[in-house]
């Protein structure tokens, strides 16, 4: 016989460390930080404007009740919002002069940010002086694409409660991978799910549900789950089938059934650096992109005395087993595939720290407040920021004498410093070794002492116009300066830069190194994607070589199509 149990769908939590330490429940959900927050200025007020109309750009009407988002430091930490009116009109008034994101949204269209062509490009700042007045800062928002359909179980019955995500192919994280876009659907009473707010493209769709049942009868019971299952009905990702959806089109009727398997059972030992058992392991699956994601606990175990622990009833899937107790975590990938897994190890670790000074070239400290700088590490075996971050107490202190304390750091990891605009790390140096760019992975409650991070404001400025085969400027197009060192191209490298043209077709790259780069301008590049080392290399042949010292150099770029 078989009884079938429907629970309730992932509840949307974030994978709070120090919440499983202390035993307090998880928070909601924030979308992932690409670097730690800066400290910004007071907001200020000024005397220039900004105005201008959202359309919709299929029909071109304007488009009453538009949001328009202006965000800069000058602005403090609060954004400046507005809506349109029924002409589709906007104003701002009162601002300070800045360099300033634009951005408009509106239900049922893509929101896009000033300057940006079509979606997935990045946008253009625009540069505003005091006492100026901007009325041409028009939008045409393009309608959003939809991909609906129904979901069924093995037998061709609607299933209510699945959760269903539109996936495509994006460079984050360090690697081209499939990211979450859009938000995530959930089927009906009759299985109809409809995922709204996607870009022009090309997608995969998958489907995960939470039911379990059991089949058979007494000591042969087995329970079985759904695993994640892609359209159009495979466990399997490399046998899904893509759905393509052009401007505000709808693919329609992307039904598949989803595909049962044996739940199993994880085992093992949790323990800490000193060989204690820890209270708890939780199981968490997660589902994450550049536009944030969806992060959920689906199991919990208690830990025995001795150390053991068993998780059961798992459905198929990918997971990541995860725990914590006095400032130590462990975080371990973890594929269920319908076998039970046994032998687990799970032992926490404290992370390495890192001590040292920062100091200008010339050995004194440098001439910014100490709060706009930040020291933290960027893991290359976890996503994201050390996780040091999410925790007060573990968080980098920077004394006033320009000595600092870095704890927690993951490893391996790279050390990262932000700074205020016309500074840049020139080295961290430690015992003489220059690891500026080296990944760092020392053993949990190791220091790295004596580390020397220099700054300087001596810095490389490249700019000039784009231009088109005739030689006439043009002001669109990005451009992309990168290293001519293959090896200094990785997410986030200091030497990959990319930027839009101004209203004036002119564009401008601050705080670069000296040293040899490579320039190109590029009719479209989706957001990013100067970040993924094969398209830089594809962009080598159209590129033009620089040497960059100290100071500004003018460089015209002829507009290319790779």
């Amino acid at each position: 016989m078989a009884s079938r149990v429907h629970v309730p769908a992932l509840v949307i939590v974030t994978l709070a460390i120090a919440a499983l330490a202390s035993g307090q429940p998880p928070a909601r959900s924030q979308p992932p930080q690409t670097n730690p927050p800066r400290d910004v200025q007071v907001a200020q007020t000024g005397t220039a404007v900004i105005g201008g109309r959202i359309l919709a750009a299929d029909t071109g009407r304007p488009l009453r009740r538009g949001q328009i988002r202006l965000t800069a430091s000058e602005l403090g930490r609060e954004p400046r919002t507005t809506s349109t009116d029924a002409d589709g009109r906007y104003e701002f008034t009162d601002l300070p002069a800045g360099r300033y994101t634009v951005s408009a949204s509106r239900s049922g269209y893509l929101t896009l940010q000033y300057g940006q062509r079509r979606p997935l490009e990045q946008g253009k700042p625009l540069q505003l002086g005091d006492k100026q007045t901007v009325q041409d800062v028009d939008f045409a928002l393009p309608k959003m694409s939809l991909i609906t359909g129904r979901v069924t179980d093995e037998l061709g019955d609607p299933i209510a409660g699945v959760n269903v995500s539109a996936m495509r192919s994006a460079f984050w994280d360090g690697r081209r991978r499939l990211v979450p876009w859009g938000p995530v659907a959930r089927t009906d009473a009759g299985g109809e799910y409809r995922i709204a707010g996607l870009a022009p493209g090309t997608y995969v769709v998958v489907a995960k549900a939470a039911d379990k049942w059991t089949v058979g009868d007494g000591a042969q019971e087995t329970t079985m789950a759904y695993a994640p299952t892609y359209f159009p009905g495979s466990s399997h990702v490399t046998d899904a089938t893509k759905v393509t959806v052009g401007i505000g089109k709808q693919a329609e009727n992307v039904d598949f059934s989803l595909v049962p398997g044996r739940a199993a059972s994880i085992s093992g030992t949790a323990r800490n650096s000193q060989g204690g058992p820890l209270a708890a392991v939780i199981l968490v699956q997660e589902t994450l992109g550049p536009n944030g994601g969806m992060v959920g606990t689906v199991g919990r175990a208690s830990v025995a005395g001795d150390g053991t622990f068993t998780m059961r009833n798992v459905a198929p899937g990918e997971y990541k087993l995860q725990a914590a107790r006095d400032r130590e975590s462990v975080v371990l990938p973890i594929v269920v595939e319908g076998a039970d897994i046994d032998n687990v190890t799970l032992i926490t670790s404290s992370g390495w720290s890192a001590t040292g000074k920062v100091t200008t070239e010339s050995g004194a400290g440098p001439s910014i407040a100490r709060d706009r700088v930040r020291i933290f590490s960027r893991s290359l075996a976890i996503n994201g920021m050390g996780m040091s971050e999410g925790n007060p107490e573990g968080r980098p202190v920077l004394k006033d004498d320009w000595t600092f304390f870095a704890p927690g750091m993951p490893g391996p990891a790279r050390l990262v410093v932000t700074l205020p605009d016309g500074w840049i790390v020139k080295t961290i140096s430690h015992n003489g070794r220059d690891i500026t760019d080296v990944p760092v992975d020392l053993k949990s409650g190791e220091e790295l002492s004596g580390v020397h991070v220099i700054l300087t404001d001596r810095v490389a400025t490249v700019g000039g116009e784009i231009t088109d085969d005739k030689g006439t400027p043009v002001a669109d197009g990005t451009v992309i300066v990168f290293a001519a060192d293959s090896t200094k191209w990785y997410d986030g490298s200091r030497f990959v830069r990319a930027v839009r043209p101004d209203r004036q077709g002119r564009y401008e790259i601050k705080g670069l190194l000296p040293g040899e780069y490579l320039a190109v301008a590029v009719d479209y590049v989706e957001q990013n994607l100067w970040n993924e080392a094969d398209y830089l290399e594809s962009l080598r042949q159209y590129a033009q070589r620089l040497t960059l010292a100290d100071g500004s150099q003018t460089v015209s770029l002829k507009l290319v199509t790779p």
